[in-house]
């Protein structure tokens, strides 16, 4: 029976999947373990996925990518519908894409990618990144009784690559500690320390709001103080890299002129006209942030 996707929200509020477990290794692009941690602490939203373009077109093509692999592999295949608990680790589950059956080896799970080729390109050795390994062995972890997995990847929408795995006790084993850690930091409300460039989205919406009218004296912090001033250097740095950007752009305006495409030795120039037209948006809150050295007059601060 197909879950209701109140349902399948639930579950996924509660376990870690196949699609997450890459984060507790810092091997996910997307999502941090910081992010994920207060993700599942109730601290931040679960990320809305509707919007996403990728996941959107995913979903698409993951019907006609399934039947290709069928049938380039000789594979019987059929979707799985049903949420999977890990039978012995408590809040570890996944969702998988599809089920082979009838095969020599007994069932296995089947994961559906489909990536750009100029990502697929940078993959070493041609081998998809351990991410998607980490995956399929999740899920193989969450089947007791699965010997093996495969991942089904579309390339640049034309080069179909088919990777078959062996269920890894070592590598299940590191999984199943790393959640159980996991489920454990949460309880214990030991939160991991943040990559404070990565994460700074994240630590902008744990902190969005304020006290009104709230004052704190720090005078004597001295890391607060250090950060403050390599706050204002990148700030000073930043001013002067754009103003040479800017007067850059205007030389090259006004060698240019009205030439759309302008190619010279190791660059090539777009500069299309673009028509104008009513923009507007709906502003979500946000939290006014600015620093100003002592003495500075505060109007003349920069966020």
């Amino acid at each position: 029976m197909a879950l209701l996707k109140s349902e399948w929200l639930d579950l996924r509020r509660r376990h870690i999947g196949s699609s997450e477990v890459a984060a507790l290794f810092g091997l996910d692009e997307r999502r941090t373990l910081f992010e994920l941690w207060h993700q599942k602490a109730g601290n931040l939203p679960e990320p809305d996925l509707e919007d996403d373009e990728r996941v959107f077109w995913g979903t698409v093509l993951e019907p006609a990518i399934g039947q290709g692999i069928a049938e380039r592999a000789g594979w019987k295949i059929r979707k799985v519908r049903r949420y999977v608990e890990h039978p012995t680790m408590p809040g570890m589950g996944a969702s998988l894409d599809y089920e082979i059956h009838g095969h020599p080896r007994g069932p296995g799970g089947l994961t559906i990618k489909n990536v750009d080729s100029l990502v697929a390109r940078h993959w070493p050795d041609g081998l998809p990144p351990l991410r998607f390994e980490l995956q399929v062995q999740h899920q193989l972890a969450c089947l007791p009784s699965r010997t093996w997995g495969a991942l089904g990847v579309l390339i640049g929408g034309n080069s179909l690559k088919i990777f078959e795995y062996e269920r890894h006790p070592g590598a299940i084993a590191k999984i199943e500690r790393a959640v159980e850690d996991f489920w454990r930091s949460i309880a214990e409300n030991r939160p991991p320390e943040p990559d404070f460039d990565r994460d700074l989205p994240a630590l902008e919406a744990l902190y969005r709001s304020t006290v009104p009218g709230s004052v704190r004296d720090l005078r004597g912090h001295e890391r607060l103080e250090e950060l403050c001033a390599e706050y204002e250097r990148a700030r000073q740095d930043e001013s002067a890299a754009e103003r040479r950007k800017r007067a850059a752009k205007g030389a090259i305006l006004s060698l240019i002129q009205d030439t759309e495409t302008v190619f010279c030795e190791g660059f090539k120039i777009l500069a299309p006209e673009r028509p104008g037209g009513e923009v507007s948006y709906n502003r979500e809150p946000y939290r006014d942030f600015r620093v100003f050295a002592r003495g500075a007059k505060e109007e003349d601060g920069a966020s």
